[in-house]
């Protein structure tokens, strides 16, 4: 699948970059045929047969300019596409939390969580990452009951002081966007590498509840 994106994603940024290019051509253009010597010999229209030539040699230069633009755009991974599959592998992706054939916003949301995990084990550090992921979680912590405690608080054992409970919606649609690669899905939805990734980020000696909330 990532030979297939780089692909889509190439002819795609090829189509944008003839369509952005004229005007740089035409300032390329100006500026090839100012540098010429003065004299009748050198006829600096733009419509004239230097002109042309001039023009011809400007869209090189305008290509190789846009291309130097790119390069500065596939340097962070939230607007990678022709090295996507590049930074993907960098970051040991997709691995078992992406599930089978995930989609290109899956993927670039499992992208980017891995590029910002600095690592943490606060609360804003959870709810940042799921954010990340496309995820509006909160977190409820329990504890272990003890003497003292007001009339009516939930009963716990010893086991609840290291139990948390992550609250979700129980459906977080990934939507296509305009310039994602071609025959991908329009919406999709899954708690499953919310789960995963979570299981995998939580100490070893605590346990994770997943509480998925039906949106009214």
């Amino acid at each position: 699948m990532g030979s297939r994106l780089t692909n889509q994603t190439a002819a795609m940024n090829q189509s944008l970059a003839k369509q952005a290019l004229s005007e740089p051509v035409s300032e390329y253009q100006h500026a090839l045929l100012a540098l010429l010597p003065r004299g009748n010999a050198w006829a600096k229209v733009p419509d004239s047969q230097l002109g042309k030539l001039m023009a011809g040699i400007s869209e090189e230069l305008a290509r190789v300019d846009q291309r130097a633009l790119d390069v500065l755009k596939e340097s962070h991974p939230s607007q990678a596409y022709e090295t996507f599959a590049q930074w993907e592998a960098e970051y040991g992706l997709p691995d078992p939390c992406s599930g089978v054939d995930p989609s290109y916003q899956e993927r670039l949301a499992a992208l980017l969580q891995s590029y910002r995990m600095k690592g943490s084990q606060s609360r804003e550090f959870l709810i940042e990452i799921a954010a990340i992921m496309g995820y509006q979680i909160t977190i409820t912590e329990y504890q272990t009951a003890r003497y003292g405690q007001p009339y009516g608080s939930l009963y716990g054992g010893e086991d609840w002081a290291f139990t948390w409970q992550i609250n979700a919606a129980q459906y977080s649609p990934k939507t296509r966007h305009y310039g994602d690669p071609w025959g991908d899905r329009y919406r999709t939805w899954s708690n499953q590498r919310l789960e995963c990734v979570f299981n995998r980020l939580k100490q070893a000696h605590t346990h994770i509840i997943f509480k998925y909330i039906e949106e009214k």
